[in-house]
């Protein structure tokens, strides 16, 4: 086989998997489930079935669960696997830190209508914010958004759509897709078939308010560099903590220290950290 025919089968072989890259995107990134595996009632939590309407008029679902001991909301956006129902345990950790919590799923996602999207990430986030600080009447300083995973961009995006908000939380967030996606597949460029880019390092910079980034330090999925890196990115005041487990599951929950860590967070006129 000569030179010409080689190089005509390598780009081939390349054109093939740049079209599979792109078909499969999609499904790569989002694995959305409709089932629902529970609801905080199973947690002894007391909640509401909320809803919310995207510029589309798509539904969105989500729980609200009340804390009227408190005037701080944590708004929690999860990951990009499953629906809200996968993060029971981290809405009950989050409740428990004397809070009012909203979680709502992504389109597509549980009860959630519409598909998934990157665009309909940041609107379900959007007009999470519009129920908590308008229907709710909770003063921007006084949300606390919460991102973990995928959801850590979607988070980024929305504090800084509104450096008003109180602080962010960023938990086992990547830097963007087109990173995960070059680790994945260091042999091939895939980074410049990545049309989903969900890049947390251009949303970190924009951010205005205390940023807390926290990430297990042995996760296998995405390693820790991811969240070193969006750290030296963000502005000050920030801080970050170092978590046990891995990314998936509770174990994270059993840090030394993060408990009271957080519940700073949630305590009415408290100063930012240095």
């Amino acid at each position: 086989m000569g030179m010409p025919t080689l190089l005509y089968a390598a780009g081939a072989l390349a054109g093939v998997i740049a079209i599979w890259l792109i078909l499969r995107q999609q499904r790569m990134v989002f694995k959305p489930s409709r089932e629902l595996l529970g609801d905080p009632s199973a947690l002894g939590l007391p909640y509401e079935d909320v809803f919310f309407r995207l510029p589309s008029n798509a539904r969105l679902h989500g729980w609200w669960l009340p804390c009227e001991a408190s005037r701080k909301v944590m708004l929690c956006l999860p990951g990009s696997i499953g629906n809200i129902s996968h993060e029971l345990k981290t809405i009950a950790f989050l409740r428990d830190l004397a809070a009012n919590v909203l979680i709502v799923d992504y389109p597509g996602f549980g009860r959630s209508e519409g598909r998934p999207s990157e665009s309909g990430c940041y609107l379900a986030a959007e007009a999470a914010w519009e129920f908590v600080t308008r229907e709710k009447g909770v003063a921007p300083e006084d949300v606390i958004v919460f991102g973990r995973s995928l959801g850590a961009t979607v988070a980024a995006q929305l504090a800084a759509r509104h450096p008003d908000c109180g602080r962010l939380v960023i938990h086992s967030g990547f830097t963007s897709v087109p990173d995960v996606a070059a680790r994945a597949y260091p042999f091939f460029p895939v980074r410049y078939f990545c049309y989903i880019r969900f890049n947390t390092l251009k949303q970190i910079r924009a951010c205005r308010c205390p940023i807390v980034i926290m990430h297990p330090t042995a996760d296998s999925v995405i390693p820790v560099r991811h969240s070193l890196r969006i750290l030296k990115e963000a502005p000050e005041p920030k801080r970050f903590i170092p978590l046990c487990g891995n990314h998936y599951g509770s174990e994270w929950q059993n840090t030394p220290g993060l408990r009271p860590a957080l519940s700073e967070l949630t305590v009415s006129g408290t100063r930012p950290w240095a």
